[in-house]
This record gives structure tokens, sequence and C-alpha cells, in this order.
């Protein structure tokens, strides 16, 4: 991928046949055009690191995702390393090389003044999907008032797609990837039933396969800390299971590496959303969600709010 420099911007497109997912009118000047139009207006999307803009390019979503430095520590590290933007075109392209299911990048752009990192942006396709944690809701509220025999064929449903996620996080740690923020919002049905679809590679790491214990377990965590409307412990039991059997341990090694993540998970969801009694309740009550709602227009703010991790 050869970059062409605009101004005090170096700009990366997509070679060969990816080039193809951006539109043809959209070279590197138009990408550039495209960034600076978006940054006048409200973000979709915002976070410590990053703002993210929605825009419609030959009538397709697009986002856009550029980055700012929050503490001086991150300036330091950019002085030696490839952007954040940079890092998520490598690493989506190693994931998609991978027979993973990523958002596709579109163009890629950074500003450095030596070799101080200004600003950086990365533009990827919008998924034809749902997040998860969406689908697990939807089921739960339509389990609440189906007649016996469809609120099993919905139960089988989800349990079906829990266990496909259990595999495929399997199947990335085998290949050596750690995801970098393996939240549900960040997990995506999309294409085939059950085809699981991984967002937001800003921290994706790939390293040697299979990747190391010590370092997979985190995105276990990462899974587990959100209490999900439809989501049981039971649920996510389901999960661990069809991981383990992805990693091919034995029963007993997934009992010995299961106390971790429960504990861990308790102790993150003290520390990250003040739940100061979360030892105490333990993992069922702390992780049980209220009962899902029967109106569907009820489901609306939080289907919105988790939608919101689509980058």
């Amino acid at each position: 991928m050869k970059a062409v420099r605009i101004g005090t911007w170096r700009i990366w497109l997509p070679d060969g046949d990816a080039r193809r997912e951006a539109p043809p009118s959209a070279g590197e000047a138009e990408w550039l055009a495209l960034a600076e139009r978006v940054a006048t207006t409200d973000p979709w999307h915002q976070s410590k690191h990053a703002l993210t803009y929605r825009a419609f390019v030959d009538r397709r979503d697009v986002y856009l995702k550029r980055y700012h430095r929050y503490r001086w520590r991150t300036a330091l590290k950019d002085l030696w390393r490839p952007s954040k933007a940079r890092h998520v075109e490598r690493v989506s392209g190693e994931l998609a090389a991978a027979g993973f299911r990523v958002p596709g990048v579109l163009a890629t752009a950074e500003k450095r003044r030596g070799p101080m990192l200004v600003d950086a942006w990365v533009a990827t396709a919008a998924l034809d999907g749902t997040p998860i944690a969406t689908r697990c809701a939807e089921l739960a509220r339509r389990r609440a008032t189906a007649a016996p025999d469809e609120a099993r064929t919905l139960l089988g449903e989800k349990r079906r797609m829990l266990a496909a996620l259990g595999t495929a996080v399997a199947d990335l740690h085998r290949r050596g990837f750690v995801a970098g923020d393996l939240v549900p919002a960040n997990v995506w049905l999309t294409g085939a039933p059950d085809a699981i679809a991984f967002l937001d590679h800003d921290r994706t790491r790939a390293g040697r396969a299979p990747a190391p214990w010590r370092r997979a377990r985190r995105n276990l965590v990462q899974l587990n800390r959100l209490v999900l409307t439809g989501v049981v412990a039971t649920d996510r039991a389901r999960v661990y299971r069809a991981y383990a059997a992805g990693r091919g341990w034995s029963r007993g090694e997934a009992r010995r590496r299961l106390p971790w993540i429960v504990a861990k998970t308790i102790a993150r969801r003290r520390q990250f959303d003040g739940v100061a009694d979360a030892a105490a309740l333990g993992f069922r009550r702390l992780m049980r969600a209220p009962a899902a709602p029967a109106d569907p227009s009820r489901e609306a703010p939080a289907r919105s709010a988790r939608q919101r991790g689509r980058r």
C-alpha cells in the first residue's frame, strides 16, 4: 500500500481487490475532503481517544474514526509506532486474510510534524448485520409472549448463536489474535446465520499462535462484564464451554481457568461500573438483567445505545 502526500497529510487507499470496496469517485483527495467536512459536524460516537463520524459516500454508509491524544504517554509511543489508524488498517487486513469478518478499511491517513503524530483517521465500510446484544434482547422479548413451541425454537436459536460466539473467539485466539475491546457492542451477527464479525481493532494484537492464555483471557472478561437483556449465567457458561472446546481443552483445564474469569469480571464490575457490593452479590446475581419488556418500543433506547459500538 503506497502513501500519497497531499499537503501535510499522507493518505493510503487499499490495493488490489480491496480497493474496489471504495466507491469509484473516492480518491485520496476526496477522502481528505470528506474527513475535513465531517470534522465540522457532531460526531456519531465519541470515546476518550476518538471521535467517530457517519457519512454517506455514493449512497453507502461510511464510518470515519478520528483519533486524538488523551494522555502524554500515548504521544510518546506514537513517536515510534504507526498511528492507531494505520494499526487498524494492518490488523484488519490480517484478520480478513485469516478468514474473519471485519469492517473493510477504505482509507487511512495521518499527519506528522517530524516524528510527532498530529492527527490520524481511518474510514471503514459499514457492516450489514446486527450487534449480538441487540439480537439477544430481541429473542428474549419475542420469547416472553410466544407460544411454547415458538419459545423453544427461539431459545434454540439463542443457544446456537452464543455457542457460535464462543467458537469464533476461540478461533481468534488459536490463530494468535487478541481483540482490543471485545465488548458485546463490537461483536456482530452478519452474513450467514450465526456468522460472527468483530469490530473496533484499535488495540487488537496479532502475535504467535495460539495466543498465550495470560493475554487471551482478557477478552472473556470483556465479553462478560456487561449485563445484557436476555443473557443469563447459563448462557455465559455456554459461551465458555464452546470456547473451551474450540481451544481443545479438557474439562479439567476449563474448570481450572474459569475461577479467574469469574473473579476478574466481578472486580471489573466493582471498578468500572461502581457496584460496591459486587463480590457479596456473587456472579449470578451480579450479571442478572431485568426481564425483557413485551413492548418493542421500550427496547429502542437500549438498542440505540448498543448500536453506537459500531465503528
